[in-house]
């Protein structure tokens, strides 16, 4: 994956097309934020980007799932929100969440965007994730970020830790990934250099964000 300086913050150029988000400012015809879900193979540097993005702009914040899972010992305090079955199920049966699943017997829900998450809300979700949130609401920003190639995936994923095997087998589902992500009408970026995915990523969340020309 590629790195970024720890504590550098971005350095957004002067282009009109690349204008900060806080400059650009929330549409007038939109209640809450613009929700961008960012979706892709495991070591794509999905994370990274959004993290990146929200801290060089304070209008940009991450989406905290609800999970019904145990908290681990590693999990950092705002890794999720932590509630037991029933009451998932009570936000979940009240529309609660943009999009839900089931995993391993655990519920995992993404909370229904509000004006108070600012003027761009992040989600890190994977593509069927992303479908439902674009049943729900249409005019999200859906972005694949993938890599160059399947050979620098495996590297990504070797040098984190998965084994051969497991490393495979995610690129077996990131080929399928990209098929669905492709036939939903995501955008396609590619991290192949951390800096430069970054200001696409916000030009393109700038673009969104600017009124069209009524001529």
């Amino acid at each position: 994956m590629a790195s970024a300086s720890n504590s550098a913050p971005i350095c957004w150029p002067a282009s009109a097309d690349l204008t900060p988000v806080s400059e650009a400012g929330r549409p007038a015809d939109r209640d809450g934020p613009l929700v961008v879900v960012l979706s892709g193979p495991g070591g794509a540097g999905k994370g990274t980007i959004a993290r990146s993005l929200a801290a060089a702009d304070d209008s940009i914040s991450l989406s905290v799932s609800w999970t019904s899972r145990d908290r681990r010992a590693d999990d950092d305090d705002d890794a999720y929100v932590f509630v037991d079955r029933a009451a998932f199920e009570t936000r979940r049966d009240t529309g609660g969440f943009i999009e839900w699943n089931e995993f391993l017997g655990c519920y995992y829900g993404t909370p229904v965007p509000s004006a108070a998450d600012g003027s761009v809300l992040l989600l890190e979700i994977d593509v069927a994730g992303g479908r439902q949130v674009l049943r729900a609401d249409p005019d999200v920003l859906c972005l694949f970020v993938d890599v160059p190639d399947n050979d620098e995936l495996r590297r990504r994923l070797i040098d984190r830790g998965d084994g051969a095997e497991r490393a495979d087998a995610r690129i077996i589902e990131a080929t399928r990934e990209r098929a669905e992500a492709a036939d939903l009408g995501y955008l396609t970026v590619v991290n192949d250099d951390l800096d430069r995915v970054v200001h696409e990523v916000a030009s393109l969340i700038a673009t969104r964000l600017t009124p069209k020309s009524p001529y």
